[in-house]
């Protein structure tokens, strides 16, 4: 640290920088030049957090051929800004450590002119394209699509949307909070490429460090995380007031309105409001590790301890069991306390039990959380798709309307989101209400509607002798219906989704028994993969998932809804030929 420390003396006037006096001095390695991107880093700097945290951070901008994770590697910087590719670092034996995540969504895509000869990845092959370093997500990609990485046309990237309105080249790696900006001031019609398309949905913009940082500054590693994630909420929350502070103090190379634009895309990205800032998930890392490793990137099962940091860490309890040891070996010898020693054992593994049974609970209501928040914002997603290719007609505004319902249901959801907890302890509470149960299929029937028509397949809803109105959770209902027709369009390439609502017998207590059949003309499954359906976490096989994502909770979560209103659910499947998933509920008569 000792050159490191020089150079901070020398920048210390430079901007970015705080006045250093007695705090602790450290660099943070960006991965581009000065613009809204880094807007949190600067929002620390700006209300004083990292100071608060007893540190003066130098910010660095970088220029093309500068990688971000090379400088940190080599001790130029103490953290920096990287791509997904932090994980082939990591499976190559370089010590990196994740300690944050800012886009829940990579920004990396593959920008073309709007064109025949661009329709698609394929008509790509044989053409010159820009690609940026820690592009490996777009390799994937292609790979993905049949085409050999190797044999593209990737010629140097000048980081000029300009040679690609000019014919240069025919695509360039870009970030969508970017280079779709220029293209539309010069009026330049375009498309772009996202890997999401091809189930390779990654982080993108991870805050991370060492392993050394970790281990020998750990109050700072923490602190500095803290105060950064802190100056990311504030940068959201005040996009404007970042702005004008980023054109005083960085000169930054956009205008006002690029930096306006690339704060609002980034709020997209971030699901600002909706998922905390920095939150990462083990279980998507491990996708995303595995779908490197299906494409040859990295060895298969690459094990990611050390990788995620843990900025709660348990305790080291090693002493204590070094002392718990020599005491009960003193005690054998001397007084033979055998059965107290052996309770006190006991005890403490119980504990020990209890809190990695608590930690277990905690990850899978978090898991259970950011899908059940995912789902809908999918749908949400392919409405602003249809959105964007249209002219805002009549058939446009009736999808606003879709996607304005979409975003209610979302905001019902999110109000209702700390009740998962209660479906491990069983202890779920029930909204029953008057519902208009023709109404809530009816609904759920056009929503999905709009994305099946993009996949060329239909969704029918069909009704037979229901009551009108029931007495029932309507959020919990569409909650477990919505999950199973997102399935059915999912996994159907052709032929159509059916909802078909009917009504069993009168129970004693006057409720009556509603099933709900859901089938679809899809890729069905195998006896295995029925076995397994409904435990957590599973997917079928590697290729089902990468294919078509999830995180294998959703059916779990369906379930335990369904039972929890006095219900089921049952599946019948036949592998290519499609499934038929029947739901069993409860409901209370309106007379």
């Amino acid at each position: 640290m000792g050159s490191l420390a020089l150079f901070m003396g020398v920048l210390v006037a430079v901007h970015g920088a705080e006045g250093t006096g007695d705090l602790d001095q450290v660099v943070l390695q960006l991965k581009w030049r000065h613009q809204f991107q880094f807007a949190g880093y600067y929002a620390a700097v700006q209300q004083g957090y990292y100071r608060e945290a007893g540190l003066s951070v130098l910010l660095l901008e970088a220029k093309p051929g500068v990688d971000s994770a090379e400088e940190v590697m080599r001790g130029k910087a103490d953290f920096g800004v990287g791509t997904s590719e932090l994980l082939l670092r990591r499976a190559k034996g370089e010590p990196v450590v994740l300690l944050a995540t800012i886009f829940q969504h990579s920004p990396l895509v593959l920008l073309t002119r709007k064109s025949e000869q661009t329709a698609d990845l394929q008509t790509l092959h044989d053409l010159p394209i820009m690609l940026e370093p820690q592009s490996a997500e777009l390799l994937a990609y292609f790979k993905y699509e049949g085409i050999d990485p190797t044999k593209l046309q990737v010629v140097h990237h000048t980081f000029e949307v300009f040679d690609l309105i000019a014919g240069k080249v025919a695509a360039m790696s870009a970030y969508v909070t970017d280079e779709p900006f220029r293209m539309k001031q010069v009026g330049v019609d375009y498309m772009t490429f996202t890997p999401r398309a091809g189930g390779i949905d990654f982080y993108g913009d991870n805050l991370f460090t060492t392993e050394a940082q970790t281990r020998q500054y750990p109050e700072r590693v923490r602190k500095f995380r803290e105060a950064s994630l802190r100056g990311w909420e504030y940068a959201m929350a005040h996009p404007e007031e970042i702005i004008d502070y980023i054109e005083r103090n960085y000169q930054p190379k956009k205008k006002r309105a690029h930096l306006e634009f690339e704060a609002e895309q980034m709020r997209l990205l971030m699901h600002s409001g909706l998922i905390e800032v920095g939150h990462s998930n083990p279980g998507r890392w491990r996708h995303m590790a595995n779908t490197y490793a299906e494409f040859g990137m990295m060895p298969m099962d690459f094990d990611l301890t050390g990788f995620l940091y843990d900025p709660n860490p348990r305790p080291d309890y090693r002493w204590a069991y070094w002392t718990i040891g020599i005491v009960t070996v003193v005690a054998l010898i001397a007084l033979g306390w055998i059965l107290p020693l052996y309770r006190i054992n006991q005890k403490l593994r119980a504990a020990k039990e209890a809190a990695e049974t608590a930690d277990q609970a905690k990850g899978r209501y978090l898991a259970f959380m950011t899908h059940e928040l995912r789902t809908p914002l999918n749908g949400i997603i392919g409405v602003i798709n249809l959105l964007r290719d249209s002219k805002l007609e009549a058939e446009q505004l009736h999808h606003v309307d879709l996607l304005d319902h979409a975003a209610q249901n979302q905001l019902r959801l999110i109000n209702g989101v700390l009740d998962y907890a209660k479906l491990e302890a069983d202890a779920l509470e029930l909204a029953q209400q008057p519902v208009d149960l023709r109404q809530l299929v009816e609904d759920l029937g056009e929503l999905f509607r709009v994305v099946a028509k993009t996949k060329g397949i239909g969704v029918a809803v069909e009704f037979g002798a229901v009551p009108a109105v029931v007495i029932t959770d309507a959020i919990r209902l569409r909650q477990i219906l919505g999950n199973l027709l997102a399935n059915a369009v999912k996994f159907t390439a052709q032929g159509e989704a059916r909802l078909s609502v009917q009504a069993g017998g009168v129970l004693a207590d006057g409720r009556v028994e509603l099933r709900f059949i859901v089938s679809d003309t899809g890729i069905g499954m195998d006896a295995a993969t029925l076995e397994k359906l409904f435990t957590p976490y599973m997917q079928g096989s590697p290729a089902v998932g990468r294919e078509f994502g999830g995180t294998g909770l959703g059916l779990v979560i369906a379930r335990r809804l369904a039972r929890a209103m006095d219900g089921d659910i049952t599946v019948e499947s036949v592998a290519g030929e499609g499934s038929t998933f029947t739901v069993a509920v409860l409901a209370g008569r309106v007379d």
